[in-house]
């Protein structure tokens, strides 16, 4: 069933009996505040089995708005998948995964992101997807770069002057979540995050969200410039004596030149799991990216690919040109490059080379240029 506001209390006790680590650092409710949410229509995204009144097993879709170099992908984020011990192996989570992705299908999301362990939600669907970069910063690495200066850094107050300050941050950056301010207030108020501000003569400058171990610290939110991100993480090393910070950035965010001028090394990774849920959703939400792709390629012309999802059958034919890329449902004659579902998110995301996984078509090769499609969901907003 879908749970109530009358379920909140059970499925905050579920989740603190299943993840005993966040339990036992403040709890599930301090530490992941933006995904239990006592409000009506958040608790009808979770859905639950009982026996009796007890909640026995549950899975949350929580709805997000994804930004696309601006534009919004409608995203369902997977949270709170739980059962309680002695009603496992029962097959009860299969139960709720897969009436999870059927509800999602009927209520218009284009994907699905969770984290968590690849193998077992491989076989519901989901993908290791997205490119993101890590950065390493070391004590030696930034102290060779100089101190950028007219920077306070202070520890966020969580004062309605902060709060409007990092908020009028965040609006600037066109990845990650679509947030409202209290969402955002909710978000840089989780329990086990520090965030730190850089002041300048005009107000906050910039925000860093780290979370903490004893010796280093992992960078899962910034905004702001870069001198201001370079202010806080210079005071994090030099004043708190961190031996060096994690950094998580978006793969074409500005700020990553800075990261790469200040690091002792740096890598990609993948941003999430991903499920395709509705393949002419999902592609129509890269509309813009991909245009502006084909664009900068400098190809001519008018470029055609149909692709389809091997298990569900869904169909999507893709038109390309110089004036922009349109979306739309393929005849049932029309040939498609056919892939696996999960075989279909690494193709359409990533973070692999197409051409070294991929035998595609000598129609659809251009496609080696254009992908993979970039999204980002900052650690510190996933669910």
């Amino acid at each position: 069933m879908r749970a109530s506001m009358d379920d909140f209390d059970a499925i905050i006790e579920l989740a603190d009996e299943c993840f005993p680590g966040d339990r036992d650092s403040g709890g599930m409710l301090a530490r992941w505040p933006h995904c239990y949410i006592r409000e009506p229509e958040r608790m009808r995204n979770y859905l639950i089995m009982k026996d009796g009144p007890k909640v026995i097993s549950m899975v949350g879709y929580i709805d997000q708005a994804v930004l696309v170099e601006g534009d919004e992908v409608k995203v369902a984020g997977i949270t709170g998948v739980a059962t309680t011990l002695n009603y496992r192996r029962q097959g009860l989570m299969t139960k709720l995964l897969n009436d999870c992705i059927i509800k999602m299908g009927e209520e218009g999301y284009a994907f699905s992101d969770l984290g968590g362990d690849r193998i077992r939600y491989g076989r519901f669907g989901w993908e290791s997807a997205g490119r993101q970069w890590w950065f390493d910063v070391t004590r030696r690495s930034i102290l060779t770069a100089a101190t950028p200066t007219g920077y306070e850094v202070v520890q966020y107050p969580t004062s309605p002057e902060e709060v409007e300050g990092t908020f009028a941050l965040h609006m600037k950056e066109t990845t990650g979540v679509k947030r409202t301010r209290a969402l955002h207030e909710i978000i840089l108020g989780r329990k086990g995050k520090q965030v730190w501000l850089a002041r300048d003569s005009k107000g906050v400058g910039a925000y860093v969200v780290v979370d903490s171990d004893e010796r280093w610290q992992a960078i899962v939110e910034y905004s702001g410039s870069a001198e201001g991100v370079h202010a806080i993480l210079m005071h994090l090393v030099k004043v708190l004596g961190s031996e060096f910070l994690h950094v998580i950035s978006p793969w074409s965010h500005p700020l990553n030149k800075m990261f790469f001028a200040i690091s002792a090394r740096w890598g990609v990774s993948p941003t999430r799991m991903l499920k395709i849920i509705d393949l002419n959703a999902t592609l129509s939400g890269f509309t813009n990216q991909l245009a502006n792709r084909y664009r900068v390629l400098g190809l001519q012309g008018k470029r055609a690919i149909v692709l389809s999802v091997e298990e569900t059958g869904q169909k999507a034919r893709i038109v390309f040109s110089p004036d922009g890329v349109e979306v739309g449902d393929a005849a049932d004659t029309q040939r498609a490059f056919t892939l696996p579902e999960r075989r279909m998110v690494r193709l359409l995301f990533g973070p692999g080379m197409q051409r070294l996984e991929f035998n595609l078509p000598s129609n659809a090769r251009f496609l080696e240029g254009l992908l993979p499609l970039d999204f980002h969901i900052w650690e510190n907003e996933a669910v």
